[in-house]
Formats: structure tokens, C-alpha cells, sequence
């Protein structure tokens, strides 16, 4: 070989292995962006200032903490679900009481003192596995020696439900043994007082003893371990008690660990143990086994596990989604924390056990939800959703094609029915969600595909047109011609449930109905049918002067009723359909009016409230996700895209730097409430609502990352190819960059040159 020609050859081995040298370094710093797990968790709590107590999850159950140091409750993990409690401990004969709780996604913390003595103690799933695992921690802190009498009850009251409709109020064991459906508030109740040693208080509820004695179980013991049997059910729950107990003593149900110890000052006893569940006992006692002899080294998978599929969710063609979540580069600390809790809701949501899809995200929980899609919650994020998992979101699109959007919301992934009531919002729903996918993928060929006898172009102008179906233009009380609007009925359950006015013509779907009809217009544009383009152009336009006249002035709007009765509805979702889709088509001055509004009758220091407290509906309305005293999570960043769409991109970051402090609780919820003594002024305290049985975590809140990459970054593809859009303010322009945004196949950085945002396509 010729010596040039070696040369060449070990310059070119050289280059490459540099170049990847390179490409090393460049992602390894991207990913020194992304915060660690446990940078994004929530921080300590009182726990007189919460409203709800952590949660639980593992990719395929779910639970909710109570009161106490131990138990949990609304136990599900599809198809097993528990009833009650999982058993309390009780030091000298007490149940202490959690003064704290810490919330991560891999455990829940509790902690709380009785007597002198710390007790702190943590709650893990074992990731997709069915176990639940406990460690306690009891600390002498006073200066004398303590005798300690320790009894742990452990409950097994689980059943499994695989036939029959899992809705999003899931089956679990009653106290009479039988399949429940009924969110009964009774068990609330006796979740809030588990801690109260005061026999009295507990007429209205079983005590663990008489939880333990039921007759629809039955236990068996061997050394450590109690292996429960359900009558009813084929379900078998099994707890190992890991720290030798002194004695263990049997029950129908499950069983009391006993221990009695003198602890010097100073001095702590550690207690280990944990649940597991199934429908084979050889299965279970294999992996009890396992665990009990590895328990630490499982206990500390937990955690490793949560980090190992955090980290890949960033990571350009990893194995946990199709695409990855962006990753922001900032120095703005605030705006992060609120970016990456976005990311940290959608991991926390995952779920990789139900037999419809290979993952799905589920809306909320725990107490609902255990298997459950909203087709709204999800919309909500649905640009965001193209960005991360194309693949699952078009399975999805595909599943969710055949359900009838005016009989369900959403669909139960246990048994593939569709569950629960039609709302009017579903149209808009499952039309954003399939643009998104399409506009981001590419996947225009998606449009002539067949499903329910359908092609999802003619899905797409069928939901564009069903407006039709909603008029009552022509009948007696509808003459006027406002009546060719959609006309929703007098049923507030189909729109926001719980605002009795928000009723009828309102604006805001039928300004999803003038979006739905001008992007159907640019689909058949595209198409060449310039024909149908035209028309459904022209439909919008004369939608949209229709749409206008509601105007009540001073930044609100009017529900048009039956004989020409209008009545001003001060809420925020027409605040969010005209600024999200008829930004242009409404005047500066209204703009102004409507941002003042919002400014001044909605906005609060931390949060926000969904409907004013001088509508006149207030108090009529009061739950914490739609009323006034609170707002749903997804409202907010529908909010912020409305408020960039119509110019106030400052006042979107400001107000996204303001919601910082609520992400200290943990992941995105369903609502956050305003609470204490300045409830109803703009320093109002702010915490995840309970009340009307509002969910721990929910999923519209990931938007509120979205907002960061179609907002601030400016990505929002559309049907005419444009990817970036054209604001004339950037507020972030600045401070960051976005990295991996997948689009079309391939990944791209996002950042500003010119104070602009340009696209830069990455190295494969």
C-alpha cells in the first residue's frame, strides 16, 4: 500500500473517530440541561397545607396516600383494585399522624412524631411490577430510653375485576364485599380521620379490626409471609413482613406485625415490608421470595428505574417513546422548573399494562381514572404529544376514530369501550389532535386511510361541519340568524359541568367549529379541491361574524338561549377560543379589553381563577377546576397560547414565571384551588384541590411545557408547511434553547438568531 495512502486512511479513522468524539461531548452536554429526578420533585409540606396527600405509581397501579405513616388507599392497578386501607401502624397503641409529606415520583415521604419518638417513613411500587414496598424509620429523640410497642396491620383487601366496564369511577371491593362503582364518601371520610384514636369518631366507618375480620377473605401464614385469598374474586394479595417481626398474628384479611423494643436515646429501628399481588400463588410466593431476600437492593431499583426512563424520555431514538421530549437549555431557573414538571406529569401518567396499547397516558388519578384517555385533557397537549410519541398517537387516533364522540369522552384502555358522557368539546378534541399529528409527522397519507368506514379526511370535514346538526335555526324561540350557530343545549354537563349558564349558543366551541372548517379549507387546498376550500372558507368567515355580535363588551361574552335571551358569562374559555383562533379577527381594542379581564377578575398572584367572581354564576359554581375559586391546570396554558396568539407574549412569560411556586406540590394536577383567608383576592394561597373530587395528578397540565415549545420557541406546524410562526415579540429570544424537537423524521435545535427563531437540523 502506498504511503499516501495510509496516510489518508488513518486521517479519515482519525476524523470519524473524532467527529463521534464530537457528537459525544455535544450530548452529553444537552443532557446536562435536563434536570435530575429529583430537582423536579415536590418539596416538603405541611401537611394542614395540602388538601390531598401524594400518590403512588409504577406504569401500572396507582395509590393514594392517607393521613397516617403507613396505609394507602384507592389501591388499583387494572385489573386488581382495592378497597379501604392497606392497615395503619400504631406506636403504643396510637396511629401518629403525618405532620409532612414529601411527593417524588418514585416514593412518596411521610413523617410526623408521638411520644418523643420521629417517625418517618417511604412508600414505593415496584416499577411494572405488583408490589408495593414500605420502609419506617422510628427515632428516639428524647434523652431517656423508651419502650416502644410497635403493631403494624397489613390489609389485603384487593379483588380483580377483568369482565365488565372499567369507566373513569373504576370497580373496587365494598364493605360488603361486592363490585362497587359508587365513589362513596364515607371511605373519604374515613381516610381523613384514620389517624383519630377517638373511638367515637368511627361509628360511620370500619376499624382496621373489623377490616381484618371480614368474611369475603381469607389468609393463610408461612413464617413471614400471609397469603390472602378473595371469596369473590380469583384475586390473591400476599405481605411479607422483612424486619422479623416479634409475632404475627392472622386475620380473614391480612394479618398485625408485632414488635416490643427498648430504644436508647438517639437510637432508631428500622421496619421493612411489603405488599404484592396476583392471581397465582405459586407466581407469588416465587416473587416473594425474591423480593424478600433482596429487598433492599429492589427497594433502590425504584429509584434507578424512574432515573433510567427519565433520562431515555430526552434522548433522540431511545426505547420508552417514538419521539422525545425537547430538552430546554436555560438559565431562566423559574420558566425550567415549570418546563420540566410538564415532562415529569407525562412519565408519571404513563401506563405500560393495559392490553390496548403498548403505553398510554392516562388523564388523572388516583380514586378515577385507573384506565382511562380524555380525548380534551389530552388534546390540550396534543402538538406537544406529535413531538414525543407519533407512533402511540396515531394508534391511538386510529382507536379513538371508531368511538362515537357524542356518547363518550374518552376511552377505557382496559376494554376498549369508549366511557363516559359526550361532550361538546369532543369534535374540536379529536380534530386538534389529528392536525397535530399529521402537520408534525408529515403524514398526510394518514388522511386517506379507512377507518369506521370513513376515510380520517372525511372524519376530519365531519367533525368540521357537525355545527349543522346543533342548529335550531327555524324553529319557534330561534329566528333570529345568530340561531345557525351550533346550539349546545341546556345540559352544562356536556360543557363545563358545573357553570349552570355557560349553556346553549356560547361562544367558544362554536369558534372551534370556524378553526375546524378554515383548516379543513387548507387541507383541501392542498388537495387541489380549491372548489371545497372555498366554501368551507367562506362557512368560517360567515361563522365568524355571527360569532362576534356575542360580544357583552368590556373584555366578555354572551350565551345566546332561546328567544333571544343573551346572558354575559365571564369565564375564561371564550377568553381562550377567540384569542387562541380569532385573534385577527377581533380588534385591538376588544383585544385590550379582553386582557384586561383577564387581568384584573381572573389572574391572581401564583394562579388564576376559571370563572370571575362577579359572574353572575359564582356561587353556583364553585368547584376548584372550572368556578372561582380555582381553575383546571389545562386552562393555563390555553391561557398563554391565547394571550401570545393575540401579542401579550410578555405577559404569557410573566405569568409563566409567576405559576412557579405551585409545581413545589409535584406533578400537574387536575385543578388548583385558592384557599385561606385572601381566597378571594389576587394573593390568594394556592394548593392541588380535593374538593368535588378533583384528581391528584392530571394530564392537561403537560400543555404548560407545550407552551415553552409552540409559544416562546415558535414551533407550530402547519398544513402549508410553515413550522415557525410569526410573532413580532419573543420573550424568550434571550434566554434559551430548545433541543430534539423531532419533526418530519428527523431531530432540530430551535434558537434565536436576529431575535428570531431558526431551525437547525441536528446531527443523526
Amino acid at each position: 500500500m502506498r504511503p499516501l495512502h495510509v496516510a489518508l486512511i488513518i486521517t479519515f479513522l482519525f476524523g470519524t473517530l473524532g467527529c463521534k468524539n464530537i457528537s459525544s461531548r455535544k450530548t452529553q452536554e444537552i443532557k446536562n440541561h435536563v434536570p435530575s429526578i429529583d430537582e423536579v420533585s415536590g418539596i416538603w409540606m405541611a401537611s394542614d397545607t395540602m388538601a390531598i396527600e401524594p400518590s403512588i405509581r409504577n406504569f401500572r397501579g396507582q395509590a393514594l396516600l392517607n393521613r397516617d405513616l403507613t396505609s394507602v388507599s384507592w389501591f388499583v392497578s387494572a385489573p386488581y383494585s382495592g378497597g379501604h386501607h392497606t392497615g395503619t401502624l400504631k406506636i403504643n397503641g396510637k396511629v401518629p399522624e403525618a405532620s409532612h409529606f414529601r411527593w417524588q415520583p418514585y416514593q412518596a415521604l411521610r413523617k410526623g412524631t408521638l411520644d418523643g419518638l420521629e417517625i418517618q417513613s417511604s412508600t414505593r411500587m415496584l416499577v411494572e411490577n405488583n408490589a408495593i414496598m414500605w420502609e419506617i424509620e422510628i427515632t428516639n429523640n428524647d434523652n431517656t430510653e423508651k419502650g416502644v410497642k410497635i403493631d403494624l396491620d397489613m390489609i389485603g383487601y384487593i379483588d380483580q375485576y377483568k369482565d365488565g366496564n372499567w369507566n373513569w369511577w373504576y370497580p373496587y371491593p365494598d364493605w360488603s364485599g361486592k363490585r362497587s362503582e359508587h365513589r362513596n364518601d364515607a371511605l373519604e371520610a374515613m381516610r381523613k380521620h384514620i389517624t383519630s384514636n377517638d373511638k367515637d369518631i368511627d361509628k360511620n366507618w370500619p376499624s382496621d379490626n373489623e377490616i381484618l375480620n371480614t368474611p369475603h377473605f381469607s389468609a393463610q401464614k408461612e413464617a413471614q409471609n400471609i397469603y390472602i385469598q378473595g371469596k369473590n374474586t380469583p384475586a390473591i394479595s400476599s405481605y411479607t413482613v422483612v424486619t422479623t417481626a416479634d409475632s404475627l398474628s392472622i386475620h380473614n384479611s391480612g394479618g398485625v406485625a408485632h414488635w416490643q423494643l427498648k430504644l436508647a436515646s438517639g437510637t432508631s429501628k428500622k421496619i421493612k415490608y411489603f405488599l404484592s399481588y396476583g392471581d397465582n400463588i405459586d407466581t407469588i410466593k416465587t416473587q416473594t421470595k425474591h423480593w424478600s431476600k433482596n429487598f433492599d437492593k429492589e427497594f433502590a431499583s425504584v429509584k434507578t428505574k424512574w432515573e433510567d426512563k427519565w433520562e431515555n424520555l430526552f434522548k433522540p431514538n431511545n426505547d420508552l417513546v417514538s419521539g422525545c421530549f425537547p430538552v430546554l437549555e436555560t438559565n431562566d431557573e423559574k420558566a425550567k422548573k415549570v418546563y420540566y414538571t410538564g415532562p415529569l406529569t407525562l412519565l408519571y401518567l404513563m401506563n405500560t399494562n393495559l392490553p390496548e396499547h403498548k403505553r398510554v397516558y392516562l388523564t388523572g388519578g388516583p380514586r378515577w381514572g385507573a384506565s382511562t384517555t380524555f380525548y380534551w385533557d389530552i388534546a390540550i397537549w396534543s402538538e406537544l404529544w406529535a413531538v414525543v410519541d407519533p407512533e402511540m398517537m396515531k394508534e391511538h387516533i386510529m382507536a379513538w376514530t371508531d368511538i362515537n364522540p357524542n356518547l363518550h369522552y374518552g376511552k377505557d384502555n382496559l376494554s376498549g369501550h369508549g366511557v363516559g358522557n359526550g361532550y361538546s368539546a369532543n369534535y374540536w378534541c379529536l380534530f386538534r389532535i389529528i392536525r397535530a399529528y399529521i402537520t408534525t409527522t408529515g403524514d398526510y397519507e394518514f388522511l386517506d386511510k379507512k377507518i369506521a368506514g370513513k376515510t380520517v379526511m372525511e372524519h376530519l370535514e365531519s367533525y368540521a361541519l357537525n355545527w349543522q346538526n346543533l342548529s335550531s335555526y327555524g324553529k319557534q324561540g330561534y329566528e333570529n340568524e345568530l340561531y345557525q350557530l351550533a346550539d349546545f343545549g341546556p345540559n352544562p354537563w356536556n360543557l363545563l359541568e358545573c357553570v349552570p349558564t355557560y349553556v346553549h349558543i356560547v361562544p367558544s366551541f362554536n369558534i372551534g367549529y370556524v378553526w375546524m372548517m378554515r383548516e379543513t379549507s387548507a387541507l383541501y387546498k392542498q388537495k387541489g379541491n380549491l372548489a371545497k376550500a372555498t366554501d368551507l372558507a367562506e362557512r368560517a368567515n360567515e361563522m365568524t361574524k355571527k360569532i362576534l355580535k356575542l360580544y357583552a363588551g368590556k373584555g366578555v361574552w354572551n350565551s345566546l338561549y332561546p328567544n333571544n335571551k343573551t346572558v354575559e358569562v365571564r369565564h375564561v374559555l371564550d377568553f381562550i377560543y377567540f384569542g387562541k383562533y380569532l385573534a385577527n379577527d377581533v380588534s385591538v381594542d376588544i383585544r385590550n379589553e379582553m386582557m384586561d379581564f383577564l387581568n384584573t377578575e381572573l389572574r391572581t398572584d401564583l394562579w388564576m381563577r376559571a370563572q370571575s367572581l362577579k359572574d353572575i354564576a359564582s356561587k353556583d359554581s364553585d368547584r376548584p377546576d372550572h368556578g372561582p375559586l380555582g381553575s383546571f391546570d389545562g386552562w393555563v396554558p390555553e391561557v398563554m397560547d391565547a394571550m401570545t396568539n393575540m401579542e401579550y407574549a410578555n405577559d404569557a412569560l410573566s405569568f409563566y414565571h409567576d405559576i412557579e411556586p405551585v409545581t413545589f406540590e409535584g406533578c400537574w394536577a387536575q385543578a388548583r384551588e385558592l384557599w385561606g383567608d385572601n381566597k378571594f383576592t389576587k394573593s390568594a394561597r394556592v394548593r392541588i384541590a380535593e374538593r368535588g373530587w378533583n384528581n391528584r395528578e392530571s394530564s392537561s397540565g403537560i400543555g404548560i411545557s407545550q407552551v415553552m415549545l409552540k409559544n416562546f420557541f415558535g414551533f407550530n406546524p402547519q398544513i402549508d408547511g410553515k413550522v415557525i410562526q410569526s410573532y413580532n415579540i419573543w420573550p424568550f429570544s434571550k434566554s434559551g434553547t430548545l433541543h430534539h424537537v423531532y419533526y418530519k423524521n428527523d431531530y432540530y435545535r430551535i434558537e434565536f438568531s436576529n431575535d428570531k427563531p431558526v431551525m437547525i437540523k441536528e446531527d443523526p
